[in-house]
């Protein structure tokens, strides 16, 4: 009989987990479809994306409704069937069109079984959170941060197949479950969802976040993370129910939270703690359930995705358009909530704990994915050079996140462009490191290992992971960062100083990347004048921090034209364009579908010369490459 019940609840937790797990991914792919196909492809705005963000959330309430009509286990498996089937499609489409639709459906199924797993008892979605999101890390891990849904091949088609019959069989292995809820002051603290994931995959488990503060390796980041994640487990199993530990671990959280984008060594502690720390702030803010309705459950867990996907939008949207906030604050907001409703819960702590040893001995085993991953990553060879080697080769790319212009997520081909180049330096734009617009994907780890560059530098502008880098096959000695003036404009961006040692020359390589837009209405009908204000700023900034170094090399995305007065301030403080002396065409670079104007750029000091320049014709970026062979003069 013991065994029996030992064997349900463990069906119970892994049940709770896998839906955990698909859950994730569907919303990690469905923020990034809302951003890359409908905005970018399709061309819808920003604020009318907003209620199309929203119906998969506010929707799921159709499967807590449904169980008062066609019974409580009949939606289960509605919803449980709808998960595994929208999931399985998204990982086999390849039309963005259709992943956005699956991504959607999963979405709405996993928002929808929430109040289900409380019905499962307290233990089903306090174990099934933590170790959900442990395997769920551990999976990214063994992708070295690529998600499976954006993984090629009929590997991924297997493993989520493979997670999908493990629901399945969990699902069938539940036993009879019974309708158990929470009244709505005890469920209180439930809201609690909303701000604890989003911190999870903001930061706790975000292995470029992570890398880019820190300065840790970014296989060392997901290594770190996987065996943090089993540590948190045993934690809750062993402190879950003591308030003083509670306590601590809240303000532990909050402060983390508030100090994510400070002191490299002061985060690199907080992080380490935060994670368990998080773990036991979930064990302590789910109620027992004590009631035999669904309905205030549901209410409050759909509400608490909803507010999720709020969090999410009131992040990124300050990037397009001018709130009166920025994304930190937001970042800063779910802390506050978080710490707020686990003062709110901390009265009703259970006082048992709702994790088994069995729980976080899964999570070990899933900890050894992100090992096998860290050991591939460091077989890896990479290619040096340390005497001088002329030509230089430069390439400057924005890779817009890695999505193509249908929309798709194809980072293996911005690869190929580099690696088809034979680059000795790569200045990239638009390169996120852990974006929920971009999967939270580490993609300069990604490139990094792909391409086997010994040396980059990076630095995020907007937050931590989305910015510029500088990958080199010459060390890279000194890396200098500036923060460009915005003027008005929303977006911050910035300009990243590395400088390389090629033999007994040291040369100082900047990437860097202008403002796009400033006022819709007149970059409509004159886009240098729309640009020109903001452009002035910026490039003042640039050639401050320049300060007339030789030999230099400035490269970017300048989003302006060769005629335009903010090239000609460059020129006219010495910077040198390689198409002027070594290009032929028109060397047009945006956009890749049908190029018409030429905006980025690979500038140098007079001591140097192009002897080589060109475009490189490709559709993995919604831009084009610029590659030049610079030598010495004299």
């Amino acid at each position: 009989m013991e065994q029996d019940r030992e064997h349900r609840r463990a069906a119970r937790v892994l049940f709770a987990s896998l839906v955990i797990v698909f859950g994730l991914q569907s919303m990690r792919f469905l923020f990034a479809s809302l951003a890359w196909y409908l905005r970018d492809t399709v061309g819808i705005g920003v604020l009318d994306l907003i209620p199309i963000a929203l119906a998969p959330f506010l929707l799921a309430a159709v499967l807590p409704i449904a169980a008062r009509w066609v019974g409580f286990r009949n939606a289960l498996t509605i919803g449980v069937f709808l998960l595994i089937a929208a999931r399985l499609l998204n990982q086999i489409a390849s039309d963005p069109g259709l992943e956005l639709w699956f991504a959607a459906g999963a979405t709405l199924a996993f928002v929808g079984l929430l109040p289900f797993l409380l019905t499962l008892g307290r233990s089903a979605i306090v174990a099934g959170v933590l170790i959900g999101i442990a395997i769920d890390s551990g999976i990214k891990g063994l992708g070295m941060s690529l998600d499976l849904a954006y993984q090629p091949g009929w590997r991924p088609v297997v493993a989520v197949a493979a997670l999908g019959a493990a629901l399945a069989w969990a699902f069938s292995a539940l036993g009879g479950v019974r309708v158990q809820g929470v009244g709505w002051r005890s469920g209180l603290p439930l809201l609690g969802l909303a701000p604890f994931l989003f911190i999870q995959m903001l930061l706790l488990q975000n292995q470029g976040w992570t890398s880019a503060v820190t300065g840790v390796s970014g296989p060392t980041a997901q290594l770190r993370i996987a065996i943090l994640n089993v540590v948190a487990i045993y934690l809750a199993h062993r402190l879950a129910g003591n308030r003083v530990v509670f306590i601590v671990s809240l303000a532990l959280l909050v402060v983390t939270v508030i100090a994510a984008e400070g002191s490299a060594g002061l985060y690199n502690v907080l992080s380490v703690l935060a994670i368990p720390a998080a773990a036991l702030v979930w064990a302590g803010i789910v109620p027992e359930p004590g009631t035999d309705r669904l309905g205030i459950a549901s209410t409050y867990l759909i509400a608490s995705a909803t507010v999720f996907l709020i969090f999410g939008l009131a992040y990124y949207v300050p990037l397009d358009m001018s709130l009166g906030f920025e994304g930190a604050a937001v970042r800063i907001a779910a802390g506050i909530g978080v710490g707020i409703l686990g003062l709110a819960a901390l009265p009703n702590i259970p006082s048992f704990p709702a994790i088994g040893r069995a729980d976080w001995l899964l999570a070990g085993v899933v900890a050894v994915l992100p090992i096998v991953a860290f050991i591939s990553a460091a077989a890896v060879e990479t290619t040096e050079k340390a005497e001088l080697d002329e030509p230089i080769r430069f390439v400057s790319y924005n890779i817009h996140s890695a999505f193509n212009p249908s929309g798709t997520l194809d980072l293996d081909a911005i690869a190929q462009v580099i690696e088809d180049t034979r680059a000795d330096v790569v200045g990239l734009q638009e390169l996120p490191r852990g974006r929920l617009l971009s999967g939270n994907t580490d993609m300069l780890t990604l490139l990094q290992l792909e391409l086997g560059f010994e040396h980059v530098a990076y630095f995020g502008t907007t937050d931590p992971v989305w910015g510029n880098a500088v990958l080199s096959r010459y060390p890279i000695v000194a890396v200098e960062t500036d923060y460009l003036p915005k003027v008005g404009t929303p977006m911050q961006r910035g300009s990243l100083g590395a400088t390389i040692r090629a033999g007994d020359r040291e040369i100082l390589v900047i990437s860097t990347h202008l403002q796009h837009v400033n006022d819709s209405d007149l970059h409509d009908t004159d886009p240098e004048a729309d640009l020109l204000p903001v452009h002035q700023e910026q490039i003042a900034e640039i050639l401050e921090a320049w300060s007339g170094r030789q030999p230099a090399v400035l490269l970017g995305d300048f989003n302006a034209r060769p005629d335009w007065a903010q090239i000609g301030i460059l020129l006219d403080a010495g910077w040198l364009d390689v198409w002027d002396e070594a290009g032929v065409g028109d060397g047009f670079t945006s956009n890749s579908v049908d190029p018409r104007y030429r905006i980025d750029y690979i500038f140098h000091t007079g001591d140097m010369a192009a002897t080589d320049a060109g475009v490189i014709q490709s559709l993995a970026s919604d831009h084009l490459a610029v590659v030049a062979d610079l030598v010495f003069e004299g």
